[in-house]
């Protein structure tokens, strides 16, 4: 089977957005799929990665065309140590004028998304190879969704098969449920969802809660899952030796994360101060540090991004890792890629957010740690103080418990199962 992947990130960008198809294009490729992913060159990642490009398959075939670079526009304007919005489209207390209204403009007036400059290149070299390399099926994914307005219109002009692959909820994702743009603006957003969804011969999505909010009834559930092959877990019983009990939280921090609430309460937990908590690639603001400096004084550390294989690495080396559900109107559905590496880790998992989302089920079903909503403050210090105290008697906090069934590999095999079965179709 011959598909068209096309996808605004990928390696040498890092970061979750790419991690779910590079995942899976082994498998694919070991199942006999013939794959071409259209890309883009020099595009506004938000971190690189380069030694992701190493794990693509050789039979892959890569094409890249030019994306215009909000990005630089944005650097040229408020200087090239700015923090350009990724995750995040809330304007802050310190904003100006100009960055506000930058803001208010992306938000209300660039719909779908700003990376929406891109498919005026992408049409026009997906149609070129088009023409040349019949394929089975044209695959888009998003975020970007406006990839999939690419996928939309490849349709009307070629009457190809084309599947739609949902990494996030678009008008329901969480920075627009956070920073509401106008009304008008949100009925767009929903009527560009609709079309996509409806007008996709197959929709692929994240998470349960996601498929039944799609406006369409053509839809199956494929997870992130995790590379089991990358996993290289410490035994129950292998010390560490280190003499504070390490938190870690890897990955990005976006709109609605509480971390300064939960340091709150891993300070309460360890009166004494024998801890560390390590947050691994996200970026801390200047409140977020103000409140982490008042509530756990010289216990806080941040380490830059870090390639995938060692953030794997740092999950798996430490005594707590720290999820935090992002609060708004939706989150049931939230399931980020490295939930599944966390719970794959081994490391017990210590989840702040909302109670009833799909991260809290499969916390549960896998035995993988304990999740507290904010006001659960007491019987979260409790945890946390009990997690410290078998640390100290030399008790092993890892989970054993058989995880692979969230493995990428059979993720990818419930894929193939539904674009084979979509072919038949």
């Amino acid at each position: 089977m011959r598909i068209l992947l096309i996808s605004y990130y990928f390696p040498p960008c890092g970061g979750a957005a790419v991690q779910r198809w590079h995942k899976w294009l082994p498998v694919l490729v070991e199942s006999g799929f013939e794959v071409t992913v259209l890309t883009t060159a020099n595009g506004d990642y938000p971190v690189l990665d380069p030694s992701l490009e190493q794990e693509i398959p050789p039979q892959v075939k890569v094409l890249r065309s030019g994306a215009p670079s909000p990005a630089k526009l944005w650097k040229a304007i408020f200087g090239q140590r700015s923090s350009v919005p990724y995750g995040d489209l809330s304007s802050g207390r310190n904003a100006g004028f100009l960055q506000k209204a930058l803001i208010w403009a992306r938000l209300n007036l660039i719909i779908p998304d700003a990376r929406k400059y891109w498919n005026t290149s992408a049409l026009k070299a997906a149609m070129a190879f088009l023409r040349e390399h019949p394929v089975d099926a044209v695959i888009t994914t998003g975020p970007p969704h406006s990839t999939h307005l690419t996928g939309l219109e490849l349709k009307k002009r070629h009457r190809i098969r084309w599947i739609a692959d949902w990494r996030d909820p678009w008008s329901t994702v969480y920075y627009l449920k956070l920073n509401p743009p106008a009304g008008w603006s949100r009925r767009r957003h929903r009527a560009l969802e609709r079309k996509v969804a409806q007008s996709a011969d197959l929709n692929i999505v994240i998470s349960n809660h996601l498929a039944e909010q799609l406006p369409s009834s053509n839809t199956v559930v494929i997870r992130n899952g995790y590379d089991a092959g990358k996993f290289v877990t410490k035994g129950p019983d292998e010390k560490t030796g280190f003499k504070k009990f390490r938190i870690k939280y890897v990955g990005n921090l976006t709109a609605g994360q509480k971390l300064a609430e939960a340091a709150s309460m891993i300070g309460k937990a360890f009166p004494d101060g024998d801890f560390e908590l390590i947050c691994v690639g996200g970026k801390v603001d200047a409140e977020q540090q103000r409140r982490l400096d008042e509530d756990i004084p010289g216990s806080f550390f941040r380490k830059d991004f870090v390639p995938h294989q060692q953030a794997l690495e740092e999950m798996a080396d430490c005594e707590l890792l720290l999820l935090l559900i992002n609060y708004y109107e939706g989150f049931e559905g939230m399931l980020t890629t490295k939930l599944y590496e966390y719970i794959a880790s081994g490391t017990m998992i210590f989840c702040l957010g909302p109670h009833g989302g799909e991260a809290e089920e499969l916390i549960k079903l896998y035995r993988a740690g304990v999740c507290f909503d904010l006001r659960e403050d007491a019987a979260a210090v409790k945890f946390l103080a009990a997690q410290r105290d078998a640390w100290k008697a030399g008790k092993s906090l890892k989970n054993q418990t058989d995880t692979s069934e969230l493995s990428a590999q059979n993720q990818a095999a419930k894929l193939i199962s539904a674009l084979k079965a979509e072919k038949k179709s």
